[in-house]
């Protein structure tokens, strides 16, 4: 399972630091050109704090930079976008895990089978198992790639009692609570309709999470207004 590095014999162990950090230094590399990927590098752009060489030691198993932290000719792939790109990260998942894919059929392998793996062919250790197996999940899910039905995250559903989302279900409820006790109907609230658009796909997690902030405040700030 473990790839060799290209100037050495020594084998290259498969990513086990932090997965949401790891991921991070992937979508770094893919918006920008760096000279050198290092540790520097990743505490200026704050990825991954204290688990920085973790981060470039993921990278050079993927093949996308080389020993010295160079980018490689591979990680053009991930400036690409729409298919290209999904083709692209996909191929560079199965190279990077060639051992693990010729070993088991994703379309059908349990997390088990997968942590098993990692134990048994890469010889890891139970707490190194667990990180790889999560991180390489997590990776196959950013690439789009077949996983069986145990490994994609569950569909979030409506729970009861629990706080309405942004969106239409919460302009309902709004709608309920600020109606005026008279016999004449209550405004119907306007739908509300997301489209994923190609500048939206670009943006990363936290560039997300500022968006969907700012909408939810300014939902707040048109009720308390209509009040």
């Amino acid at each position: 399972m473990a790839r060799r590095a290209k100037s050495t014999n020594e084998p290259l162990a498969p990513p086990y630091g932090p997965a949401s950090g790891m991921l991070e230094g992937l979508r770094l590399l893919q918006k920008t050109t760096p000279a050198r990927v290092d540790a520097a590098f990743l505490r200026t752009h704050k990825i991954a704090p204290g688990n920085e060489y973790k981060v470039v030691g993921s990278l050079r198993f993927l093949g996308l930079v080389d020993d010295d932290g160079r980018p490689t000719e591979t990680s053009r792939f991930l400036k690409t976008r729409g298919p290209a790109y999904t083709q692209g990260l996909q191929q560079i998942v199965r190279v990077a895990y060639e051992g693990l894919f010729s070993f088991l059929d994703l379309d059908r392998a349990t997390r088990e089978e997968i942590y098993n793996y990692f134990i048994t062919e890469a010889g890891v250790g139970p707490e190194m198992a667990a990180k790889t197996t999560r991180f390489f999940i997590d990776l196959c899910l950013e690439a789009g790639m077949s996983l069986g039905p145990g490994l994609n995250p569950p569909k979030r559903t409506a729970e009861r009692g629990a706080s309405p989302r942004i969106g239409t279900p919460s302009l309902h409820s709004r709608a309920r609570r600020v109606a005026p006790a008279s016999s004449a109907p209550a405004p119907q609230p306007f739908p509300m309709v997301f489209a994923l658009t190609p500048e939206m796909a670009q943006l990363d997690e936290h560039e997300l999470v500022e968006f969907f902030r700012k909408m939810k405040l300014a939902f707040r700030r048109a009720f308390q207004e209509e009040e």
